[in-house]
Order: structure tokens, then sequence, then C-alpha cells
């Protein structure tokens, strides 16, 4: 019985010693994946943070290209103009204008045709408002003088070149150019010019006018394929146009006849009508008709409509643009975050941190949101109270001095009785919103933001909130039109992460 038993608990000592063996290597192995699982978690992590660095990189390297880009659109729109390029051997200006060469009739020509071409441009494009418009007209002075002292358009040939002066001093960008004696001196500049600023990208529109003279076709032949290019410019019709111009297709088409004839010169002289040898003169300013713009479509089954000259000016806003409220009443510097020099003294550290009363009241917790690229987001605020701004902007006219933002908005000036801003007295809620509104309007540097209090704007308000900001070119948050608005995470004080769903 004795052997027996010693014999159970031997078979029972080897079970226990199976049973040990085995939580050994289950722990073993336990540890052994866990060890995996970590070295695979740190590498996956070094993974995402180098991908995310490299992100970043990418997307400071792309507002970079964008801003770049934004300058070079800027500068392209800066230095843009408009260019007529006329034929003025055969393009004649208007009988009562020649017949004034002698007083202003230059100058009222040089009006009447700047006001027609502002009119006709500003149709066919919305920013032409700030376009200049040069014209050069070509021709032979002296034979052309000639011709028109003949028909008794000009009392004598010396006429029309006082006429040219006039002309060009009425607009520092036009000018009367005189090709001297021989054949096709005028078309071959005006081919040559074409030729240059058809590709030149700040040539925005070229008005042509030689539509009298075959010789040109071959020269506007290769454009009338290229929708593009036969889109900026427009056949100017004097005199009746040739056969050919006619068929050309995509091109725009206008006749400007309160400035120049509409039909040929007469051959002989007319007769006089005052019995004084020359046709009676008119002052142009004593008529001062407003010029005519017809413009014509390229469906020749409908004719051409007469539209007055209206104003051309550049749109303005309704409502003053963001970048524009955030200097009014202001001193001039460009941040309404700036402060006072640095390095005052430790004494001059002024706090206004709240009491205890106040921490309890506004104890709701703050956050920090992203997108997805990890690009910060705005909370929109509360709305604006308009007395409040009002009596910020009294205040601060009032006294020379804007707000310190550190102070009414974070709660702390480091530069204290050293600040160059107002402290005192405190603003009240709605004041201390308002100004929140005014610091929004300033581009914080950093994309990325992680300062959870701060008050610089981070996105375009206008654009969060109503999907466009009508000021795209003078917006301080422009760098940030068309970036993701959908909130992806958003981060406590503690840098807890709460991921959207």
């Amino acid at each position: 019985m004795a052997d027996y038993d010693f014999s159970r608990l031997l078979l029972q000592m080897q079970s226990f010693r199976a049973s040990d063996e085995a939580r050994e290597q289950f722990v073993s192995e336990l540890l052994a994946k866990y060890q995996n699982l970590a070295e695979e978690h740190a590498n996956l992590k070094n993974d995402y943070l180098s991908e995310r660095d490299i992100r970043r990189n990418y997307q400071r390297t792309v507002d970079e290209k964008q801003s770049v880009v934004g300058d070079y659109e800027r500068q392209l729109e800066s230095s843009s103009f408009v260019l007529a390029l006329i034929d003025g051997d055969g393009a004649i200006f208007q009988d009562a204008l020649l017949q004034a060469a002698a007083g202003d009739g230059g100058s009222e020509a040089a009006s009447r045709l700047y006001h027609a071409i502002r009119d006709h441009v500003a149709s066919q494009y919305n920013k032409s408002g700030n376009w200049p418009v040069m014209v050069q007209i070509y021709l032979s002075l002296d034979k052309l003088a000639v011709k028109l002292a003949t028909v008794g358009l000009l009392r004598s040939p010396q006429e029309l070149r006082a006429f040219a002066q006039r002309f060009s001093v009425n607009q520092p960008l036009f000018s009367i150019i005189d090709v001297g004696q021989g054949k096709e001196r005028a078309d071959h500049k005006i081919k040559e010019m074409l030729r240059t600023f058809s590709d030149n990208p700040t040539c925005r529109h070229i008005i042509f006018g030689g539509c009298h003279d075959a010789g040109y076709l071959l020269n506007l032949e290769h454009f009338k394929h290229n929708m593009l290019k036969a889109s900026r410019i427009t056949l100017l019709e004097t005199t009746p146009a040739y056969r050919g111009f006619t068929d050309l297709a995509n091109f725009k088409r206008a006749r400007f006849d309160d400035v120049f004839r509409s039909e040929p010169l007469p051959e002989h002289i007319s007769p006089p009508s005052n019995g004084f040898g020359y046709m009676s003169v008119q002052s142009p300013a004593q008529s001062s008709p407003q010029p005519l713009v017809r413009t014509i479509t390229n469906n020749t089954s409908t004719s051409p409509t007469m539209t007055p000259r209206t104003s051309v000016a550049s749109p303005s806003p309704s409502a003053t643009p963001v970048s524009a409220a955030t200097t009014t009443g202001s001193n001039g510097d460009s941040s309404w975050a700036t402060v006072g020099k640095t390095g005052a003294p430790a004494n001059g550290s002024i706090s206004i941190a709240p009491t205890t009363a106040t921490t309890k009241k506004n104890s709701k917790k703050k956050y920090a949101y992203y997108n997805k690229a990890e690009q910060r987001l705005d909370e929109p605020l509360p709305s604006k109270d308009p007395a409040a701004a009002a009596s910020l902007e009294a205040r601060m006219k009032k006294v020379g001095k804007k707000m310190c933002n550190h102070w009414h908005l974070g709660g702390y000036c480091e530069n204290g009785n050293f600040c160059g801003f107002q402290h005192e007295p405190k603003l009240t809620p709605a004041e201390r919103n308002a100004l929140r509104y005014k610091t929004r309007s300033l581009a914080c540097k950093n994309r990325y933001c992680e300062n959870i209090d701060c008050y610089l704007g981070h996105q375009c308000a206008l654009e969060r909130d109503q999907g466009y900001c009508p000021y795209p070119e003078n917006c301080h948050l422009r760098s940030t039109h068309g970036m993701d608005r959908v909130k992806y995470v958003r981060y406590d004080k503690d840098g807890n992460a709460d991921y959207a769903p």
C-alpha cells in the first residue's frame, strides 16, 4: 500500500514538473512576443515621426511655392497692359477731330480712343479696370498730311503734326509714330509688334486696327485655329474690312465709330462751306459727344450693337476687407500682436491671473483642433457686439495706442509697465471678444501651432464660415485658402488626443 502511494506521488510530481515547464515555456513565448511587438511599435513610431516630418516639410515647401506663384501672379497682374496696334494710313480719325487739329482735336481723339478701348476690354474681362492702355499708331505723316489737306480736312499739312503731338501728350502710353516715306513701312512695324506681343503674357489683349489692308491676313492666319490667342485679339474695323477678315473665326470684333471714319477718304476736295477755302470747324470740346463702342459678334446674321461709354472703375468691396480692418485706428504697425521691446526688468512684469472664482466660472476645458494634415483650425468666435467694437476703436484712437494682446487676451505681459501698448482700463468681455476678432485676422506663423491659447488666426474665418473669401488678394490668411477645414483630432492642454469618428 505504501509502495503504491509513493508511485502515485511520483507521478503527481512529474505532472507538476511538466506543468511548470509548460507554464515557463508559455511565459517565455509571451515575453518574446511582447519584445517583438515593442520593437515593431518603436519602428512604426519612428517611421510615423519621420513621415510626419517629411509631410510637414513637403507642406511647407508647397506653401512656399504657392506663395511664389501668388507673387508671380500679382506681378503679372500689376505689369499687364492692353496694346492697340493701328495702321494710321488706313484708319483715319473722324472729320471733326481732324478739322480741329490746330486746337484740341488730337487731345480729344486720344481721350475718345482711350475710353473706347477701356470699355471694350472691360466687356471682355472682369479684371481689366487696372490694365494700362498702350496705343501705337503707325503712319506716313507727311504723305497722309498732304492727302488730308487735299480733301479739305486740314487747313495745311503742318496741322497733322500738331494733332499727333497733342494726341501723344494726352495719354502717356499713346504714340503716333511716323514711319516716313516708303511702301509698307507701317505694315512691317505692325506685323513685328503683333508677332512680339502676341506671345507676351503681360500683354493681355491686342486691338488690331488694320482690317482695311489684306496684307495682314497672313499674319493673323496662324492665330485663327488657336482659340486662346485669337480670343486675345480684337479686329478693329474702321473703313469697310477686307473680305478675308470676316472669315477669321474666334477673333473679337469692334468698331469705334466715334473715333474713326467709317468711310474711305474722298478722292477730291470737298466744296468749302464758309467761304474761306476750308470746311467749317466745330470744336470737339463744344460738342463733346460720348464715345460709342460698337462690338461686332462673329454671327454675321445679327447687326452690331451700339453701347454708350460708361465709366470703368475697379470694383471695390462693400465691406471693409479683413486686412483693412486690422489697421483702423492704428499707428501703422503691421501687427496687432507686436508689443514693446523685450528685456524689461523682472520687477516690471505684471500678472492678471484670474481669481479662484473666475477660474471656477471659466472651467470649460480648452482644445486645439487640427485637420488630417495636422494643420491648426480655429473655432468660430462668439458674435461681435458692434457697440463694443466701436468703443474699442474709439479708445485706441483717443489714446493713440493699440491694445496689448498679451495682457488683455493672454492675461500676462512680460514688458509690464514698459509696454508700449494699452493695459488699463480692463476691457469688458464684449470688447475683449472684439479684440479677438482683430487678432484672428492676423496669421500665426506656425501652421501647426501647438499653443492652445494662441489668439492669432490659423485659417481664414470668411472661407471657413461662408465657403469663400471675398478678398483673396488682400486677406492676411490667404495662404490658408483651400486648406482642409474638417476637424480630425483635438488636443487638450495636457496633450491628450480625441479623434473624430
